[in-house]
């Protein structure tokens, strides 16, 4: 359990708990641990969460897959970073496939526990709130990028919002060339050619997944 301070300490749920505190708090929360590797399913649709996912290393990958298999990349999930919170609190059965993003390890946390804490853990329940609430922005936030109606709007309207939260016009992006066009639901194709045609333009440069925004755009 020692090794997994250090990543909790940092995780929102967790971060400005006195280290002891944590220390005594985590067993009581009856933490379950689960290792993955890159590609493998975590969790499949129509399946329960076990509990409030916490990314400790490598990170997973939130999909939603239709009928016909296409894919949509909801979120990118980082160490430290919460995922399938919303499906553990309600207790409804997952809609979207946790996957690997790399291999890595995870803990997941019965929402019972977190939602009526042991001794010094009182913050938990507000803050447990406060992520799904910032969590709900998110998909709201990628609702706006997706009613854009050309895989240009697309791609500027998400690039517009990296740099604003950047808070420069020099920003690298979470996410790969598939990983962007899953998320942005367009063809990786489309995407790789809009982007092409912007910096032949003039609008923007990139190297990977470093992006520069350079004018505004006509």
């Amino acid at each position: 359990m020692e090794e997994i301070f250090a990543v909790l300490a940092r995780c929102p749920l967790f971060s400005g708990l006195d280290e002891e505190v944590l220390k005594e708090l985590l067993p009581r929360l009856r933490p379950i641990r689960r290792r993955w590797g890159r590609g493998e399913t975590l969790l499949h649709p129509g399946e329960p969460a076990p509990g409030v996912g916490v990314v400790l290393s490598g990170g997973v990958r939130i999909v939603r897959e239709d009928f016909w298999g296409n894919r949509s990349l909801l979120a990118a999930v980082e160490p430290g970073d919460l995922f399938a919170e919303a499906f553990a609190c309600a207790g409804v059965p997952l809609t979207v496939r946790v996957e690997g993003a790399q291999d890595g390890e995870g803990v997941f946390f019965p929402p019972e526990h977190l939602m009526d804490p042991p001794p010094g853990g009182g913050e938990l329940p507000g803050r447990l709130l406060g992520l799904m609430a910032r969590k709900n922005l998110m998909l709201n936030r990628k609702i706006g990028h997706l009613s854009q109606r050309t895989t240009r709007a697309k791609v500027l309207s998400y690039l517009s919002h990296q740099a604003e939260a950047a808070g420069s016009s020099s920003f690298t992006i979470p996410l790969d060339r598939q990983e962007l066009a899953d998320y942005l639901s367009v063809d990786r194709s489309a995407l790789s050619a809009q982007l092409g045609r912007l910096r032949r333009e003039g609008v923007l440069d990139f190297s990977r997944s470093r992006f520069t925004l350079l004018q505004k755009p006509e």
